[in-house]
């Protein structure tokens, strides 16, 4: 059976299949300084251009309390979209 995997891990000549790209859009109620009604939204992509992979973000407005809770979200798309970190190659 074929494996999938990241880009970056993949292996052609083994016939495994690679995720290219992967996009995520979380969401959330809107901060105190807007309407009741909106919806904040912030899109995270993972493209690979050929020689590596790189992260596009994507936000009109997106409000966090604290550093914490950005990290919480880029932490969860790194997991989502088998981002291969360089500390976790060491490891």
């Amino acid at each position: 059976m074929q494996e999938i995997k990241p880009y970056e891990t993949m292996n052609y000549d083994k016939g495994d299949i690679g995720i290219d790209e992967v996009q995520v859009t979380y969401v959330q109620n809107a901060d105190c300084t807007e309407d009741d009604d909106d919806v904040q939204s912030i899109t995270l992509t993972a493209r690979n251009n050929g020689m590596a992979r790189f992260v596009n973000i994507k936000t009109e407005s997106w409000s966090v309390s604290d550093a914490e809770e950005l990290l919480k979200l880029v932490n969860d798309f790194i997991s989502r979209a088998g981002i291969v970190c360089e500390e976790s190659k060491k490891e």
